[in-house]
């Protein structure tokens, strides 16, 4: 977390930390990472710094680009975490079972920013190049050639599937006593396979 600056006005004094860019962004992760981005404020990220709200816009432009600076991180950072994974498992038989616990883990290692990364990216090309390497490390987990429409659907069950087991379990939608972990490996077994029972 960054040091708190006590000077409001002019150059930081020696020993002070040089508010920049990266800080304020750095700062607004660790900020969304523990209250969420609904409980999100600028005026909360501008006194964590010692400075004013409006000083804050010599860094970044608004809080659209926090967000979308926070995008991308998430992107790049589930990206980092499976193709980590999908090195260890090359040619192993649990690849699809590791790529799965490993999607799933950060769901919960970044419960306010996991929603961020199953948002189409279509439409940003900086934002599309960090959802296709995971659309890749995808498509090799499930040893599919190319993003054909074939495989566009069978993607799309996927992300259905998991999305949506991850959505239930972070909603406290699984009650009974039957275990979760069970659960899920039953899924990703089915996944594994093509079948669904």
């Amino acid at each position: 977390m960054a040091k708190k600056i006590k000077s409001k006005l002019g150059r930081p004094k020696k020993g002070q930390t040089q508010i920049n860019r990266s800080l304020v962004l750095d700062l607004a992760w660790d900020t969304i990472q523990k209250v969420g981005f609904s409980d999100f404020r600028l005026s909360t990220l501008a006194e964590v710094l010692g400075i004013r709200t409006p000083s804050l816009y010599n860094h970044v432009t608004d809080i659209n680009d926090i967000f979308r600076e926070m995008k991308k991180r998430a992107l790049r950072l589930l990206g980092d975490r499976l193709e980590a994974v999908s090195k260890l498992t090359v040619g192993n038989s649990g690849r699809i079972s590791q790529f799965l616990k490993t999607y799933r883990g950060f769901s919960k290692d970044f419960p306010h920013m996991y929603p961020l990364v199953i948002v189409s990216t279509e439409l940003d090309p900086e934002l599309k190049v960090l959802g296709d390497r995971i659309l890749q490390l995808s498509l090799d987990a499930f040893q599919m050639a190319n993003l054909d429409k074939e495989n566009i659907h069978k993607i799309r069950i996927i992300r259905s599937f998991v999305h949506g087991f991850i959505d239930l379990e972070r909603e406290s939608g699984f009650g009974r006593k039957e275990s979760i972990e069970e659960s899920f490996q039953k899924l990703t077994e089915s996944l594994e396979t093509g079948k669904l029972w």
